[in-house]
């Protein structure tokens, strides 16, 4: 079966970027329509208006090419994981569109999230860290898919940021759903990968089109599935539990690269401000294109290092670790020093 959906994959990923090629202008012309174009804030780097359905013409392309696949494949085990992945995922969705239109409170966002985080572990999957028992890994994945719903909708506040990354992440799941088998991981990953492609096409600088809450929430939540749908760590091995932290340590050093910026300054951290990294390169004298580079270089040398974490040895990969997070923390240390306009 793995073998199947491994031969599959670049017809679906190729499928995934014709079909959401297609969509994204054509629901481009409903948002100006109905007025479903960004807000200009005070918080935001973009303040021209921007159609913001490019989240929900992604998430249309995985529903429509998930539920082919669940036809397609009539011997797929993971079918009712499809499924129930496409009911978690369609929860935290309408939520983030909800918040796009009009915007929710901090806890209703976090309502939803908790919703669509609940239903993912009881319904798709959740860690199985052999240390913790079920309840505290059940409690563990519905908080960690919380964390990156959030860091992926903190980070999209320039073209091209959030999806970039996301894409890069998308192909390294694919990788390891390869390498461990994961049929569920290797479907999901290529059409996320076609789609952002597509989406790119429409969100790179100078973007036509805005991925909104609703997208970067539901980038967020399948990332953050697809990294406790895998197996990293084997007996003698241990270091592999850290792979997902790695995989998305750019939206989550970022995260709480703001959370700490907001408490050094004494805000909330339910605030919005501009205590992101991308402003403070922005105010160290880098140009929009050159930051985005800088994100994507970034994200491909940690994808890199969580490939080799998972390759070498417990002492090895722990290096390999410790050196990554120094590096970010150096940087973030750097960044933290760059004064900028309130």
């Amino acid at each position: 079966m793995v073998n199947k959906m491994q031969l599959h994959s670049s017809i679906f990923s190729l499928i995934a970027f014709a079909l959401c090629y297609v969509f994204i202008p054509v629901f481009g012309k409903v948002a100006w329509k109905y007025g479903l174009v960004t807000n200009i804030t005070a918080h935001k780097i973009d303040k021209r208006q921007i159609p913001f359905l490019g989240g929900i013409a992604m998430f249309s392309v995985v529903f429509l090419l998930l539920i082919w696949a669940y036809q397609f494949f009539p011997h797929f085990e993971d079918k009712n994981q499809v499924l129930f992945f496409l009911l978690s995922a369609g929860c935290i969705v309408l939520f983030g569109l909800i918040d796009d239109v009009k915007e929710l409170s901090p806890w209703a966002k976090l309502t939803g999230q908790f919703i669509a985080g609940g239903l993912a572990v009881i319904l798709v999957t959740n860690t199985q860290v052999i240390y913790f028992n079920g309840f505290v890994n059940a409690g563990m994945s519905v908080f960690w898919i919380i964390i990156v719903a959030n860091a992926f909708n903190l980070l999209d506040i320039m073209d091209g940021l959030s999806g970039s990354i996301a894409l890069v992440n998308s192909l390294t799941f694919f990788i390891f759903g390869c390498l461990t088998g994961n049929c569920f991981v290797i479907l999901v990953s290529v059409i996320l990968a076609g789609v952002l492609i597509a989406f790119l096409r429409y969100n790179l600088p100078s973007a036509k089109v805005f991925m909104g809450d609703a997208g970067s929430q539901f980038l967020g939540f399948s990332q953050a599935v697809l990294a406790v749908s895998l197996s990293y760590a084997s007996k003698g091995s241990e270091v592999g539990l850290v792979i997902p932290l790695v995989i998305l340590s750019i939206p989550l050093f970022d995260m709480f690269f703001v959370i700490l910026m907001r408490l050094k300054q004494k805000k909330s951290v339910l605030q919005k401000s501009n205590d992101h990294f991308v402003f403070r390169m922005l105010q160290d004298g880098m140009s929009k294109g050159v930051i985005l580079t800088v994100m994507v270089l970034l994200t491909i040398i940690t994808n890199i290092a969580a490939l080799l974490i998972y390759c070498v040895s417990n002492k090895s990969g722990i290096i390999i670790f410790a050196v990554l997070m120094v590096a970010l923390f150096l940087y973030g240390s750097r960044l933290s020093k760059v004064e900028i306009n309130s």
